[in-house]
C-alpha cells in the first residue's frame, strides 16, 4: 500500500475514508486512510488511490507501494553514480531480466 505523510495529507485535503492497520519495522500502529490521485512523470494517472497516512522515518514525502507498483513494469538501474527510476503502463509483453545481462562491459 501506498503512504503520504500527515502533512502531503493536509495539503491535498484529504480526508479519512477508514483507519487501517499497519505493521511497520517494530511496530504496528492504526493509521487513517485517504483517496488521492497519483500521477506519474510519464503522464500515467492513477484516479481513487487508498493510501495510507504515516509519519516516515526519512524526508520522503511519499512511498509508492506495490498497489502502483504492480499495474505496469516498473525498473529501478543505477550507474555513474546516478539512480533512474522508471515506470510504463500498461506494461510490455516482453519482460526485462536484468540478470541475463549482468555480464555485460
Amino acid at each position: 500500500m501506498s503512504a503520504i505523510t500527515p502533512e502531503i495529507r493536509d495539503k491535498l485535503k484529504a480526508e479519512t475514508v477508514y483507519r487501517k492497520k499497519i505493521a511497520a519495522i517494530h511496530t504496528t500502529k492504526e493509521v487513517d486512510v485517504v483517496l488521492i490521485t497519483i500521477e506519474l512523470p510519464n503522464r500515467v494517472i492513477k484516479q481513487t488511490i487508498k493510501v495510507a497516512v504515516c509519519d516516515m522515518a526519512s524526508k520522503s514525502e511519499m512511498l509508492i507501494g506495490m498497489d502502483i507498483i504492480s499495474l505496469g513494469d516498473f525498473a529501478l538501474s543505477n550507474g555513474n553514480d546516478q539512480t533512474l527510476f522508471s515506470f510504463a503502463y500498461p506494461p510490455f509483453r516482453d519482460k526485462i531480466d536484468f540478470s541475463k545481462r549482468q555480464n555485460e562491459p
